[in-house]
């Protein structure tokens, strides 16, 4: 008889995890190893990357909310019984990890440094590869034809 539990995309781990290790990351090359400048800086880049952090903030939120109403966990190895296709979902496949690259960008133009510029583009490629990618093969196998309806509108 098999027991196993039912279990949602076979992703390669846990993508806060990879968010807060970027932030921690690049904070200490800035601080401790080679800071690295984008511009001069100023008030006015370090208010554009908080406006660009508060926004991925919001957008997170605004989707974990989404998740929470609809009784849906927010870990991707959990099952999942619904494709939202409204409210941020209608923009982007993906936007709590869109917000994730988003708050490194927003760090990385408020506290000058390319660390986090850098990191969020290895963000894009680790999201990419080893979430986004077994995410939508389990989705696809899931829901079939409405989830590539879906990926096509």
């Amino acid at each position: 008889m098999n027991k196993s539990k039912p279990k949602g995309a076979d992703v390669l781990f846990f993508p806060p995890y990879l968010l807060w290790s970027s932030l921690l990351i690049s904070m200490i090359l800035e601080m401790f190893i080679v800071p690295l400048s984008i511009f001069e800086g100023g008030i006015i880049q370090f208010t554009i990357g908080l406006l660009i952090t508060g926004l991925a903030l919001v957008n997170f939120f605004y989707t974990y909310v989404t998740f929470s109403n609809n009784h849906e966990e927010i870990h991707p190895k959990t099952v999942t019984t619904q494709i939202f296709t409204g409210g941020t979902y209608k923009y982007s496949r993906n936007p709590i990890y869109l917000s994730f690259v988003m708050i490194l960008l927003g760090c990385g133009i408020a506290f000058n440094s390319l660390w986090y510029i850098y990191l969020s583009a290895v963000n894009v490629l680790l999201l990419h590869y080893g979430i986004i990618l077994p995410e939508e093969k389990y989705l696809e196998k899931e829901f079939g034809k409405d989830y590539l309806d879906y990926k096509k509108s």
